[in-house]
């Protein structure tokens, strides 16, 4: 009985080495950067278009991926130019870039963006394939655009002109009443 308790241990050993082996040959280290995250918005203004470029690594093992982007949420102000990228072994400067527009009368204040994507694997005669994904989000926080520090000390310059002016004006024409 203890004989057979002992094999059961080598096999499960061996079991978990040989899954083990086989596993590693399909890791890979690759990933997506995101610009903003939940406690990192963008900020953005209404009529203003920017673009966030996450960056697609693959930084560990010897092929190249291939993956499909799509925007799951957000896409009302958000858009793809394209949806497939490829990223080179051992980079890490892919660019998948959003464009985020804010139309003049959009109505919310503050819009999630979700990008997710996902692994494009090759098709193999009808054979399931493991694919990874990534999903990222972050916020747009939306506002009315500042009044610059330029424009306001240029509007303060113009009242206080006007303002000497009808002063000089008031001034002539009191003068001018007494002189006669």
């Amino acid at each position: 009985m203890c004989f057979i308790k002992m094999k059961n241990k080598i096999n499960l050993a061996f079991g978990i080495v040989f899954a083990t082996l086989v596993l590693m040959n399909t890791i890979n280290a690759s990933g997506i950067v995101s610009p903003y995250w939940k406690d990192y918005p963008l900020e953005m203004n209404f009529g203003e278009t920017k673009i966030a470029n996450f960056v697609l690594q693959n930084m560990v093992g010897n092929e190249d991926i291939t993956v499909k982007a799509e925007i799951k949420q957000g896409a009302d102000i958000a858009s793809l130019e394209k949806d497939i990228y490829t990223a080179k072994a051992g980079t890490s400067d892919t660019i998948i870039p959003v464009k985020i527009t804010i139309p003049k009368d959009y109505g919310k204040s503050l819009q999630e963006i979700q990008l997710e994507v996902k692994t494009i694997e090759a098709e193999q005669g009808g054979m399931i394939t493991l694919g990874t994904g990534w999903t990222t989000s972050f916020n747009v926080i939306i506002s009315e655009k500042p009044i610059s520090k330029n424009f306001l000390i240029g509007l303060i310059i113009a009242l206080i002109s006007i303002t000497i002016i009808l002063v000089l004006i008031i001034l002539i024409i009191l003068l001018k009443r007494r002189a006669k």
